[in-house]
């Protein structure tokens, strides 16, 4: 499943998701990110993590919900 990029604040820090098929991503955009989003960069953490979880299905789900929901008012 696969679909536009999303977007919506969290807090102080906007967070962008870009998923498609057998990956995702998330941007954070900020000028104060907190240190437990710093802490999953795989750009600038040492040993450049990358995070394996079988929540990416559920958080896919759910936004593919609100879109049908509002694409439906």
């Amino acid at each position: 499943m696969t679909y536009v990029t999303a977007g919506k604040r969290e807090g102080k820090v906007h967070v962008y998701k870009f998923p498609m098929p057998g990956l995702g991503f998330s941007l954070i955009v900020s000028k104060n990110i907190l240190d437990n989003y710093r802490n999953m960069c795989f750009v600038r953490r040492s040993g450049n993590p990358i995070i394996a979880t079988t929540i990416l299905e559920e958080m896919l789900m759910q936004d593919a919900e609100r879109l049908g929901e509002k694409s439906l008012r």
